[in-house]
């Protein structure tokens, strides 16, 4: 079933994006251990939670590289930086500066552009 699934192209990119969800929000999740001390009940429950959030991320991303080009499916990655930004807002209010909307804005066109002959 889950190579059924999996044989849909658009079933990839889906992936493709829950992939980088995943990777882009472990990190935010990192960040929220910060506030407890090194081994506290709190410090392991975050840390616990990005490497299982990390580990979802390697079981989906091993399954994209196993049906797409390494090309086509690293080209996906530099929404995770995209990502990251959006986490930073929602999450700890950071402020997010016209340099960094306009360094968000480049990504999202080279990965267009570059992936504009992808079928």
């Amino acid at each position: 079933m889950l190579n059924k699934f999996l044989d849909r192209k658009r079933n990839l990119y889906a992936l493709a994006i829950l992939a980088i969800v995943f990777e882009s929000l472990s990190s935010s999740v990192l960040k929220m251990s910060k506030d407890y001390a090194v081994f506290s009940p709190m410090y392991l429950f975050w840390f616990g939670v990005a490497v299982g959030i990390m580990g979802l991320y390697a079981v989906v991303w091993q399954l994209l590289l196993e049906r797409l080009p390494l090309t086509t499916a690293y080209m996906r990655k530099g929404l995770t930086y995209v990502l990251i930004f959006v986490w930073a807002k929602v999450l700890f209010n950071e402020v997010i500066t016209p340099k960094q909307y306009l360094g968000m804005a480049i990504i999202i066109v080279g990965m267009v552009v570059s992936m504009s002959d992808d079928h």
